[in-house]
């Protein structure tokens, strides 16, 4: 269909409506009725069926033309969603106010402000003053902060000196002075140079602030200068007016070549000048009527591409037409009183910089974080989070984890894949992920944690408090009542069990660990074990040269979709003994056994205690015992030296769960190729003795002759 363009009058004043598709044919159709008729304020859009980017610079050079005339904010009237989603995406829909029918329309043109009076400022020094009704408002002070990061969204209409980046570092040593205004940043450097960027996503974006002003909420007066006035006799003559000490000041000035946008803090007469910053703007068309310009109808005409070079107030006076926005206030508020306040432990040293962005980013609404670690991997963080309101209420405590992209991006698939479908009982729910530099955070609550009061804790923290038969009761309801619904669907397949249980896969650079550890002694297929008296297989060397000739060898067990790093940590208990299980980024089907014997090296070598070479000898000693059957799935022989009886038993349920697991027909492999998969990764753990982490070797040596004689029966 053809444009149609009809004229007619109306209570709201001249409406024009468009009918059909404004294509590039159409245009120049629309321009001349445009230039023939009094410029309308409201466009009447119900059924126009397409609009083009020709189409959209003729709505745009329209509106431009009437607010330079001292015209309200034009209207448009009931967008179909296809042509709304064109200004959504072109980000001009907030450009015009916007209506659903005529009939929501007021009875007269929309007009701003609400009253106006011209006052005398200083003798000789007229003003036009305008009462603007006003959310609540605040003027920031951001003050030896260390360099706090705080997101676009909260600055909004700000300056000081701060950097961009994510870490501290990068920040301090691109520090430079800045100004931001609505979604655009501009800055200078100590050298001279500057830019102005538009920001993306203003509650993503963060800028690391060293000192500065920031200005929230809506002015409560607006004024227009009738007369020149220096800005000394301002700061001066304000306070009479508004009967505060403070003002934050929005000036638009007029210059020759269009206007300058000044944000301001004017203080006490002693406030120093340095508070003073400016932006100049070269494409600014001002009112040529005296109007009041509507603030919102100021910053929709900055625009990203005019340049906004950051300068600082040079001149004394600002002339006569000046517009001014004031936010008044007795005493500024500090930034603590206002930003979220983070929490960390002096002990934490798991990408803190990345951290403080990813939470400010996820829990917007709290004014106080405490977090406390739960995990600290190789790779990832992961932390329990109470948070508090703004009226130091606690909230539901939830969960953070935090980590490489890859890695969180498998958390998020494997949590929509694995857990939300089946662990309905007690299950975590995501509650939104945020990416920092190269770090992702994602957060999570619990539909069992009901109350504020709840406090959580790992499995872990529950065992070394001393409660070892309680945790292992808990474990045991864990494998057979909460994560039932995965091992209750085991089935019979062939897996390729070295490719899905290679430690390599989360520890690339195992080997050479190993080798910075133990020197020459993984090149060798065997090692000699003198506690033993003879000779053990070297599971370094087999991992380098035997394990990648296995990659493909299918053997025939029963599989199912388990954690894959089900250690105690994991684990979140609350007072009333509900269980919670966290960290599902290597969440995946692969052997029933593996979540089980994910935890047998924690306690038989993790929580070893080798003193010298005799505890070490009486270990090993006990090693051989417990690997000394080719099946895997046997009780721990008693009177074990260096296991104490709790962990025996624990080790022991392990085993029989995996058995319960397996079936009666399983094989050795099941369960030890996924022992040995977490038995050589201790080397890595620096936060052991050097001597227990060398020692796990002769552990891995053991579990490897073990897979060989089983290998030998089959």
């Amino acid at each position: 269909m053809d444009l149609i363009i009809g004229f007619e009058d109306t209570a709201s004043g001249q409406v024009l409506r468009l009918k059909g598709r404004l294509n590039n044919e159409a245009v120049t159709a629309l321009e001349q009725a445009l230039a023939e008729r009094p410029a309308p304020g409201v466009w009447e859009l119900s059924e126009l069926e397409y609009i083009s980017s020709a189409g959209l610079r003729v709505l745009v050079s329209h509106e431009k033309r009437r607010r330079a005339a001292g015209a309200a904010q034009g209207i448009l009237v009931g967008m179909r969603p296809t042509v709304l989603e064109v200004f959504k995406i072109t980000g001009l829909a907030r450009f015009w106010t916007q209506a659903n029918t005529l009939a929501d329309l007021p009875a007269t043109p929309i007009r701003h402000p609400s009253s106006v009076d011209c006052i005398e400022l200083l003798p000789g020094i007229r003003t036009e003053r305008i009462t603007l009704p006003s959310d609540p408002m605040h003027l920031v002070r951001w003050q030896a902060a260390g360099l706090t990061a705080v997101c676009f969204a909260e600055l909004k209409l700000a300056f000081g000196r701060g950097g961009l980046g994510v870490q501290r570092q990068v920040a301090a040593q691109h520090s430079a002075r800045f100004a931001t205004i609505h979604r655009l940043l501009s800055w200078v450097d100590d050298e001279g140079e500057g830019d102005t960027l538009e920001v993306a996503d203003p509650s993503q974006q963060f800028l690391r602030i060293d000192s500065a002003w920031a200005i929230e909420g809506e002015p409560a007066l607006g004024l227009r200068l009738l007369d020149a006035v220096d800005v000394a006799s301002l700061r001066t003559a304000l306070p009479r007016l508004t009967g505060k000490a403070w003002h934050g000041v929005l000036a638009l000035i007029p210059t020759s070549n269009g206007s300058r946008l000044c944000l301001a803090v004017l203080g006490p007469a002693q406030t120093p000048r340095t508070d003073i910053a400016e932006i100049t703007l070269t494409d600014l068309h001002l009112p040529t009527t005296p109007e009041q310009v509507p603030l919102r109808a100021a910053l929709d005409l900055i625009q990203p591409d005019a340049g906004l070079p950051l300068q600082f107030l040079t001149e004394d006076t600002w002339s006569a037409d000046t517009r001014l926005w004031l936010w008044p206030t007795d005493e500024p508020t500090a930034s603590d009183a206002r930003s979220l306040q983070i929490e960390l432990p002096a002990s934490a040293i798991h990408h803190t910089d990345e951290t403080e962005l990813i939470v400010r980013s996820l829990y917007t609404g709290c004014r106080r974080v405490v977090l406390s670690p739960l995990t600290g991997g190789f790779s990832a963080a992961t932390w329990q989070i109470d948070s508090y309101d703004s009226h130091q209420r606690r909230l539901l405590p939830t969960v953070l984890k935090v980590g490489p992209a890859d890695m969180m991006k498998r958390e998020h698939e494997a949590h929509g894949r694995y857990v939300v479908p089946f662990i309905l009982n007690n299950a975590t729910v995501g509650l939104g992920t945020a990416e920092h530099g190269d770090r992702v955070g994602l957060r999570y609550n619990f539909i069992g944690v009901t109350s504020d009061h709840t406090q959580l804790q790992t499995l872990a923290r529950r065992w070394s408090d001393g409660h070892e038969e309680q945790t292992i009761d808990l474990y045991s309801t864990l494998s057979r009542e909460t994560l039932s619904p995965w091992y209750a669907q085991t089935r019979e397949a062939d897996a390729a069990l070295y490719t899905l249980h290679t430690p390599l896969r989360l520890f690339p650079f195992l080997l050479d660990v190993a080798r910075d550890v133990l020197g020459a002694a993984i090149d060798s297929p065997t090692l000699p074990c003198p506690a033993l008296g003879r000779d053990l297989p070297n599971p370094w060397w087999h991992l380098q040269h035997t394990f990648p000739g296995l990659q493909h060898t299918k053997t025939r067990c029963r599989v199912c979709i388990t954690h894959g790093d089900l250690n105690l940590n994991n684990v979140l208990v609350d007072e009333r003994d509900n269980l919670y299980v966290i960290d599902f980024s290597e969440t995946a089907e692969r052997s029933a056994a593996s979540d089980f014997a994910r935890l047998e090296p924690v306690f038989l070598i993790e929580q070893a205690t080798l003193d010298d070479d005799a505890s070490e000898a009486l270990w090993l000693h006990d090693m051989a015992r417990i690997y000394a059957t080719i099946d895997p799935c046997t009780s721990l022989p008693v009177q074990l030296g260096t296991v104490s009886s709790a962990r025996g038993r624990f080790v022991s349920q392990l085993r029989q769960l995996a058995r319960d697991t397996l079936g009666p027909e399983a094989n050795a492999e099941s369960y030890l190729l996924p022992v040995l998969e977490w038995t050589l990764p201790i080397i890595l753990f620096s936060n052991r003795p050097l001597r227990l982490r060398k020692a796990s070797t002769w552990a891995a040596a053991l579990i490897l002759e073990r897979l060989h004689a089983a290998s030998m029966q089959m």
